[in-house]
């Protein structure tokens, strides 16, 4: 039994751990300082950002990270008193939490307070459009002032009657009642009722508790979750009629986090546990396995730190996906181990290195850059998965050919594989005849399916089939929608230089909206100058506000005041000719709370505000409107994330074409043009064959099932040039069948890595990994036939 050296391998073995030493320690360093893994399973998060520019493009993830972060909470029952018993109960359970920002329920008199003095302070520069141009118009100023009259001596207001003296025109209840009829159009269909937001729906009472999850609280997959803290309290009330509704963002990606996270547990132990089966079936050593286990283990974690390095995060989709590399990493330590335990010609492990290189090396060369190419799409998530990738299978090469040269080889009498030699190729099989009629058959096959269902065959990105929402969350966003009549799907995104042309964009937006929408349920909108209206719209208020003075002495009579008030109400008019309100201004914290979706302010030296409709009436018009300002952008999320998705999948088809001509350049280097081309038909096949699969299902090709096929087009590679590498030798011994074993084993390995992708209920990861599954499928048969 020859021993390596280890001075021969020293160097290699230092590279090891030179690579492995410079990519854990620092990352263990930055989590044990953060005192936690900070991973992200937001289903937004792994599908592109909208090309819109930097600053447009920070403003909308803003925004997307604020309406993530808001939860509702409706507490139903037939009852009122008892939907509101209940729901004060869960809200003294939540208001302290740690989860939370805020926690709101109450609606009273104490929170409107703050609105009624901030528009007393402010009431000649906060009137409406409407009010403005009557006050303008001849008679306008009149009709007014007996409207005013006419509230006063009614009995219900909803300003204090007190500052008569000071506002004989009503001037704050009449921008009160506009605010409150804002609010009330531009939100949800909840209103106040007995001191909380509460609304019937046929025959059931609903009381709404909202909440914004801070920093914590809105971390996936973690402890701290406020979801989970959510139900912890609602489930155990829910009994005697009692139904909690579940709305908002952060419900979904709990439950699709937390689905992922089980099925990376439920992936990675069935992969491991097939793996260790099927190893032990062939090497009857626990040796190999426990070290190709070790591989796997130790390519995922410096995969996993170089990722998180890299992004100072990670999506647990890319983990998900990671849990492949079982099947990648373990090829090369099964060409190892295949020649260790059975190829006697080969006395050291240095020796088997030399015996492989070639092959491990263009095998390592080929998939590494097609993930490669996958750093330069611009796709954060898909950055990560090739990050991962490109570093879990690049220390899996380093393992094989760094440590496992110094291990000793096995007595003579047990360097044999039993299952190698009751495989037999029949005497029948002629490679070259049988093979190249059945490689045939399959492209004929697949070119006649492909020509059949050609109308099948499109590049589409349809985002609600990624997460399909089940059980009870989805009958809770099916209840909330009703209920609420709150589903907004697109928005504007308003840019300008200061906070006052960013005002006056708005201003004129809401005009052409209310414009185009004329005779149309609108259903409202959400927008900063409802409530605080730009400097040149508050002077002109103003302007027309003054129209009223001439009337203020019979007003004051009428009102049974004295006459000699009005000269105060001047001084007053013309005090406050300067006094503008702003949105970063002081303002109270029920119009901040109003205005907290859409005015996000500056960001890189512009301020920004969003303008939010309720529902979507005509999205051509609400384009159109938008491209008529280079300060405005529209985006409807779900539509433009499958157009982001169609253009994403196209730059990757180009990438794939890309690295299709420079692996055929590389191997041009080291073979002939006979096994160049030998080996560069596969990727073609590979492509053919998914493709008429998913156009004979129906199923339209996508972003994830064609990054699949990038990802095998790597990983098919290996095959054919192994067994090209071994057909060079022309051994006609029992070793030349250690190769193809060694391929078998490869491809049943990998197979049920991505097998098991393909199982899961995730759609982006099921797509991925059937896709993945086929190619290589492909691959494996037309290598060996």
């Amino acid at each position: 039994m020859k021993k390596p050296s280890l001075p021969r391998n020293k160097t290699f073995a230092f590279a090891w751990f030179v690579f492995h030493a410079l990519i854990l320690i620092p990352c263990l360093f930055i989590i044990a300082r953060a005192g936690r893994v900070n991973l992200d399973a937001d289903l937004f998060n792994m599908l592109p950002k909208p090309d819109i520019g930097k600053a447009m493009g920070v403003a909308d993830e803003r925004l997307t990270e604020t309406t993530g972060q808001n939860v509702f909470i409706l507490v139903s029952h037939k009852d009122f008193n008892t939907a509101k018993s209940v729901a004060e109960t869960v809200y003294g359970e939540l208001e302290s939490s740690d989860g939370f920002k805020s926690v709101s329920l109450y609606s009273d008199a104490a929170m409107l307070e703050g609105v009624t003095k901030f528009v007393h302070e402010y009431r000649w520069n906060l009137l409406d459009d409407e009010a403005v141009a009557a006050l303008s118009s001849p008679g306008g100023a009149e009709s007014f002032a007996e409207n005013a009259l006419a509230k006063a001596y009614s009995a219900f207001t909803f300003s204090s009657l007190e500052n008569l003296g000071d506002d004989p025109f009503m001037l704050d209840e009449y921008i009160l009642q506009y605010y409150l009829a804002s609010l009330e159009n531009s939100g949800t269909s909840v209103s106040p009722k007995d001191g909380v937001l509460a609304t019937e729906y046929e025959g059931v009472w609903y009381v709404m508790i909202q909440g914004i999850l801070s920093k914590e609280g809105a971390a996936l997959a973690s402890k701290s979750n406020a979801v989970v803290r959510i139900y912890e309290v609602c489930e155990p009330l829910e009994k005697d009629g009692v139904r909690f509704v579940y709305s908002g963002t952060p419900f979904h990606s709990h439950k699709s986090s937390t689905s992922a996270s089980n099925e990376i547990s439920i992936i990675s132990t069935v992969t491991l546990l097939g793996i260790i089966i099927l190893l032990l079936l062939v090497f009857k050593n626990p040796l190999p396995i426990v070290l190709s286990i070790m591989s796997i283990l130790l390519s995922i974690a410096a995969a996993f730190a170089m990722t998180y390095m890299c992004f100072a995060q990670i999506h647990i989709l890319t983990l998900v996906f990671g849990t492949s590399l079982i099947g990648s990493c373990i090829d090369y330590s099964l060409h190892f181990f295949i020649h260790w335990k059975a190829n006697r010609t080969l006395t050291s492990g240095a020796e088997i290195r030399s015996h492989l290189m070639t092959g491990l090396l263009l095998s390592l060369i080929s998939t590494e850059l097609c993930y490669l190419i996958l750093v330069f799409a611009p796709f954060g998530l898909l950055k990560q998965m090739a990050v991962f990738s490109l570093t879990g299978i690049f220390s899996a090469f380093l393992t094989v050919v760094s440590m496992y040269p110094l291990l000793a080889m096995p007595a003579d009498e047990k360097r044999v594989i039993p299952l190698i030699n009751m495989i037999s190729t029949p005497a029948w099989y002629d490679k070259k005849k049988i093979g190249r009629i059945a490689v045939a058959a399959v492209f004929t096959v697949t070119l006649t399916t492909l020509f059949i269902n050609r109308k099948n065959i499109k590049i589409e990105n349809d985002v609600n089939k990624l997460y399909q929402a089940q059980g009870r969350v989805r009958d809770d966003a099916v209840i909330s929608y009703k209920v609420l009549n709150y589903n907004p799907t697109g928005w504007f995104i308003i840019a300008g230089d200061t906070i006052e042309k960013t005002l006056q964009t708005e201003e004129a937006l809401c005009a052409r909206l209310t414009e185009i929408n004329k005779g149309k349920e609108l259903g409202g909108y959400v927008a900063t100058s409802q409530y605080i209206p730009s400097a040149a719209k508050q002077k002109k208020s103003h302007e027309a506000a003054g129209n009223l003075l001439a009337l203020a002495p019979v007003q004051y009579e009428m009102l049974g005041y004295d006459a000699s008030l009005a000269a105060g109400l001047q001084a007053s008019y013309d005090a406050d000719g300067e006094k503008y309100v702003t949105p970063e201004g002081d303002i109270p914290e029920y119009l901040k709370k109003a205005i907290s979706s859409a005015w996000l302010g500056e960001i890189d030296g512009r301020y920004y505000s969003i303008v939010l409709p309720m529902s979507i009436t005509d999205e051509d018009a609400y384009i159109r409107i938008a491209s008529e300002d280079p300060n405005v952008y529209f985006e409807n999320k779900i539509k433009d994330i499958g157009r982001d998705l169609d253009r994403l999948t196209k730059t990757i088809l180009m990438l794939f074409a890309i690295a299709y001509v420079v692996i055929v350049i590389v191997l041009k280097i080291f073979y002939n043009w006979k096994h160049t081309l030998k080996i560069a038909s596969i990727p073609l096949l590979i492509v053919l064959v998914i493709a008429s699969i998913f156009s004979a299902r129906g199923i339209p090709l996508e972003f994830f099932s064609i990054t699949g096929m990038i990802l095998v087009f790597g990983l098919g590679l290996d095959y054919v040039i192994y067994m090209i590498e071994n057909e060079k030798r022309s051994d006609t011994s029992v070793n030349a069948r250690l190769e193809p074993f060694a391929i078998l084993l490869s491809f049943l390995t990998t197979a049920v890595s991505f097998g098991a992708l393909a199982l899961s209920s995730f759609v982006p990861v099921h797509m991925l990994g059937l896709s993945i599954f086929l190619g290589l499928t492909t691959a494996f048969l037309c290598t060996v036939l």
